[in-house]
């Protein structure tokens, strides 16, 4: 039992039977009625007096002594400290370093930074220089004498020198209605930087047909101003080639696109090799007795601006 330093009439000590408060000089507890000596725990209670094993919960005794003598700055309550992301604290720290690299090579980094800009203007500049030198005014000076059938077709790739050794089929056997059309459709595609130009024509300017004639140019590059280059298109190819050959059965008449062309036993055109113009080429074989047609002799080509056609026979 403890005992707190009062006057007599105080409530200082502590009922062991209900564990209210008693006083100090009291002969029964005021709350349940014990006597001073059970209330002290002497003399044990009655049956019917209920004893309070667990002590009522008071009220929490502030020291205002100690809050007085405490510094303010400690009764604050103190924040935990935020955890700062060890991801941008890296990003921070890379950032860093890098700014330092760049201030101590400052100007070799200028240096670099200055020829890539003028590099970067010189391909732009150039670029736009290629896609602005169309190769089609070229293409349509090389396949109008195609066309028309002018002999100077044959000479327009001048660094063709094999093929212009071989003969030029004859013209009136090649006779196409629709390479007299006023209207052709073109469709081009090029690079100036691979130095490659396609150009597919098309008579009455029907893109989708299978008779169109497809000019392949290639670039030659004239330098000015020392720097930038510009082109001029010429053929790539050689004209096209027809390895002429026919059937061993003498009893046949020749025609070549519906126009005869004498017979197997004297052809008007010889065998061999030519150069052909662009456009339809059939051939038919006909029996000279009975006039029919001899189907599995005929042969038909469209001949474009290149390639090699020989037609063979089984005899």
């Amino acid at each position: 039992m403890a005992f707190v330093e009062g006057t007599g009439d105080e409530f200082l000590l502590t009922c062991f039977v209900c564990k209210n408060p008693f006083g100090l000089v009291a002969q029964f507890c005021g709350y349940c009625q014990a006597t001073r000596q059970q209330a002290l725990g002497v003399e044990r209670a009655r049956a019917s007096q209920q004893i309070v094993t667990e002590a009522p919960e008071s009220q929490p005794v502030h020291n205002i002594s100690s809050e007085i003598n405490t510094p303010a700055a400690e009764r604050v309550k103190r924040q935990k400290p935020k955890r700062q992301n060890l991801f941008f604290q890296n990003m921070r720290l890379r950032l860093d370093a890098f700014k330092d690299w760049q201030i101590q090579h400052s100007k070799p980094i200028g240096a670099m930074a200055g020829v890539a800009f003028i590099s970067f203007a010189y391909v732009i500049i150039q670029t736009y220089i290629f896609v602005n030198t169309t190769p089609t005014p070229e293409a349509e000076k090389y396949l109008y004498p195609a066309v028309s059938r002018e002999v100077s077709y044959f000479y327009a790739n001048k660094s063709d020198t094999t093929t212009a050794k071989n003969r030029i089929f004859p013209a009136k056997y090649l006779k196409w209605d629709a390479s007299s059309s006023d209207r052709w459709t073109t469709k081009t595609s090029w690079n100036g930087w691979t130095g490659k130009a396609a150009i597919t024509f098309t008579p009455a300017g029907n893109l989708d047909t299978d008779r169109a004639v497809l000019a392949e140019l290639t670039a030659k590059y004239r330098t000015f101003w020392k720097v930038f280059r510009n082109i001029a298109w010429e053929p790539s190819s050689p004209a096209a080639i027809l390895e002429l050959s026919y059937p061993k059965d003498k009893n046949l008449t020749i025609y070549f696109n519906g126009l005869a062309a004498g017979s197997t036993s004297n052809p008007a055109v010889q065998a061999g090799t030519y150069q052909m113009y662009p456009g339809p080429f059939e051939i038919k074989f006909y029996n000279l007795n009975t006039g029919r047609l001899i189907d599995k002799y005929t042969r038909t080509y469209f001949i474009s601006t290149s390639g090699v056609f020989s037609p063979t026979y089984q005899n």
